[in-house]
């Protein structure tokens, strides 16, 4: 709700003009027909419009043209701001993405799931596992997270997620995480490490020969619905993608 006796005292505090309710008043009418604000009849009061986009428009235009601001620096503030956040979703959906995955191994433990799902030949036999674990460190330092890891006494699955909606992945992030199941062999010394990459927007060819070659399974948002189907769970959110 917007205040108009607080409007008049920041109209004094910031320009040291005098201006009436009905002033205020008057301008905040001329807005809500522009559908900048929007006008309450019943009980003749005022609320911002619920527009992201328009608010956030509102913001940087005040900060320009009534704030008197650099305007390159206030729109590379907004660019940095955007950015940031993209990179927030991308890890949090990223995170999302991993538990799906750790609750398909949990659903389908002592079970069989289709390899074609993680374009393997054989269908995978799912061991039962002692735990499962989101984001385990093995050390200090980079490249010593593991997305998900699974122990199952003398078998270890380590997987990974990347969700990328705007390129595909290549080989380098495939090699981090054979690192990874190294990194596992070598810290739980168990006599199979099971990589398996899931990658929203899918892999490059190359990527998928390398994958092929050093026994990588790997899944993309379409196997990775339809293991969610095979094992009775929630699909990934569509307004995701």
């Amino acid at each position: 709700r917007l205040d108009i006796e607080r409007i008049r005292e920041v109209l004094w505090e910031k320009d040291k003009k005098r201006v009436s309710e009905e002033q205020v008043f008057d301008v905040l009418v001329k807005l809500s027909r522009g559908d900048l604000v929007e006008y309450m009849e019943l009980g003749r009061w005022f609320r911002k419009v619920d527009d992201p986009i328009l608010l956030e428009f509102l913001k940087v235009w005040g900060r320009i043209d009534v704030e008197g601001r650099n305007g390159t620096k206030v729109r590379e503030d907004l660019r940095q701001k955007y950015l940031r956040m993209k990179r927030q979703f991308a890890e949090l959906t990223g995170y999302l993405a991993e538990v799906y995955m750790a609750q398909i191994l949990l659903n389908a433990q002592r079970k069989t799931l289709p390899g074609r799902y993680f374009h393997q030949e054989d269908d995978m036999e799912i061991p039962w596992f002692s735990y499962l674990k989101l984001r385990e460190r093995f050390g200090i330092g980079p490249d010593r997270e593991v997305d998900v890891h699974g122990a199952a006494g003398l078998e270890h699955w380590v997987a990974e997620s990347k969700w990328h909606r705007d390129r595909l992945v290549g080989i380098p992030p495939i090699e981090k995480l054979l690192e990874k199941a190294a990194l596992v062999t070598k810290e739980c010394d168990p006599d199979l490490v099971r990589p398996w990459f899931f990658s929203h927007s899918g892999f490059t060819e190359e990527a998928e020969r390398f994958m092929t070659d050093k026994g990588v399974l790997w899944s993309t948002r379409e196997d990775l619905d339809a293991l969610l189907d095979h094992t009775g769970l929630r699909r990934l959110p569509t307004d995701l993608s």
